[in-house]
């Protein structure tokens, strides 16, 4: 499989033009081979994480987190140096999904929405408003299943002689123009609505919703730990007794925290609170980690793109956070008195 349709699927999800301006996420290292005999994906592209994917013959690695979120020179031993050197020693590729996985709220960002059924699930800080069209083609035989790999195509399903395809609004134009262009003399397909237009997606980061019942604020509490795999969490904020809308945005997005609160969050669900930010929260803030919701997030994108990408070895990585907790047998506060548990 050549390496620029790996690509292609990966940005169908991970849209580049939805990414924070800050960011780097796209290609980070570039390969010498054109063809692709596999794909890792993991979050973080470490020293370990890029032998491991090496060593299973891929020869694309997709992380979530850029290699560097600046431009480095590699003029020390470091870890950047030591992925770089593995990297082009094997003509491997490395890309990154960053801000622009984070952005597409249909995508595996969005898992935790979809296990909390979240309705009428609102993006907190939009970055892009992407106009879709749906049109039916119909063919005098079967349909090209190229037309799905056309820039802008966002989805092309096949249903014998026809083709119902969704794209961008604005590409349309190119789309038809490529379709009739590749078509066999004589045999132009017939371009008929099949749909109405259908309303513009919102990328952006961060969601709230609403849960399909009120849950009690423990209760809510071990659903979200049973979710992100763990025992614990840290709580800022004054606790509700009953939540039944929630925020969340995963990796570090406390500053949304006040636009979920005011759109109803009664919790607002993130990683990577500073302390003053929870000494200041208006609302219950929910510390899961950093790690917790974006591990998911890149476990499920690799059983996306095993689905996307038929043929071709797609490896996850798993990794471990790298904030370990420790507990003393006796945990103390300042004053060297019992540090009483929080009752949630």
């Amino acid at each position: 499989m050549k390496r620029s349709e790996i690509i292609s699927v990966i940005e169908k999800t991970a849209l580049p033009a939805s990414a924070a301006q800050w960011d780097r996420s796209g290609m980070q290292v570039a390969g010498q081979d054109v063809k692709a005999h596999g794909l890792a994906v993991c979050l973080d592209p470490t020293p370990a994480a890029v032998a491991a994917a090496l060593d299973l013959g891929a020869d694309v690695i997709l992380s979530h987190h850029p290699l560097a979120l600046s431009p480095r020179p590699l003029d020390a031993l470091d870890d950047h140096h030591a992925v770089a050197s593995a990297l082009l020693a094997r003509g491997a590729w490395l890309y990154a999904a960053h801000t622009s996985l984070d952005a597409n709220p249909a995508g595996p960002v969005g898992w935790l929405a979809r296990e909390l059924e979240l309705s009428d699930a609102t993006v907190l800080e939009p970055t892009l408003r992407q106009e879709r069209l749906t049109r039916c083609i119909v063919s005098g035989g079967a349909p090209d299943p190229r037309w799905a790999d056309i820039e802008g195509v966002l989805a092309c399903r096949m249903l014998g002689a026809t083709a119902v395809l969704t794209c961008e609004a604005a590409a349309w134009p190119a789309i038809r123009a490529a379709i009739v262009s590749a078509a066999p003399s004589g045999a132009v397909p017939a371009f008929l609505p099949a749909e109405p237009e259908l309303p513009p997606r919102v990328f952006g980061f961060g969601l709230v919703g609403g849960l399909p019942a009120p849950l009690e604020f423990s209760a809510f509490a071990a659903r979200l730990h049973a979710l992100a795999g763990r025992a614990h969490c840290h709580v800022s904020g004054p606790v509700p007794p009953v939540v039944r809308r929630v925020g969340y945005c995963t990796g570090s997005g406390s500053s949304l925290a006040d636009a979920a609160f005011a759109l109803g969050a009664d919790v607002f669900v993130t990683g990577d609170v500073k302390y003053h930010t929870a000494l200041e929260a208006h609302g219950c803030l929910l510390d899961v980690g950093h790690f917790a919701l974006e591990e998911e997030m890149m476990r499920r994108f690799a059983d996306n793109l095993r689905t996307a990408l038929p043929g071709l070895p797609v490896h996850f990585l798993p990794s471990s956070d790298p904030l370990r907790l420790h507990l003393s047998a006796t945990p103390t506060g300042a004053g060297g008195g019992r540090v009483p548990e929080h009752p949630a």
